[in-house]
């Protein structure tokens, strides 16, 4: 059987239902967790390594980056 992935936001007083309601119609799905992805773990591990770097103004971030 094809598939055909996609992307819904439900509101969470409604999972319920939805997980009832994929359950019966033979559905798969998979929850999202937006901390639960690389780029938020390299953006911690950065952060947790002193990778962070401040600019107080455009003109500033693009000299500190030209150096």
């Amino acid at each position: 059987m094809m598939t055909n992935p996609i992307r819904v936001n439900i509101p969470r007083r409604d999972m319920p239902f939805f997980r009832k309601l994929s359950k019966q119609m033979g559905w798969s799905y998979t929850e999202y967790n937006p901390l639960d992805n690389e780029a938020y773990r390299e953006a911690m591990d950065d952060i947790a390594n002193g990778r962070v770097y401040s600019a107080s103004s455009a003109e500033d971030m693009m000299a500190q980056i030209l150096l």
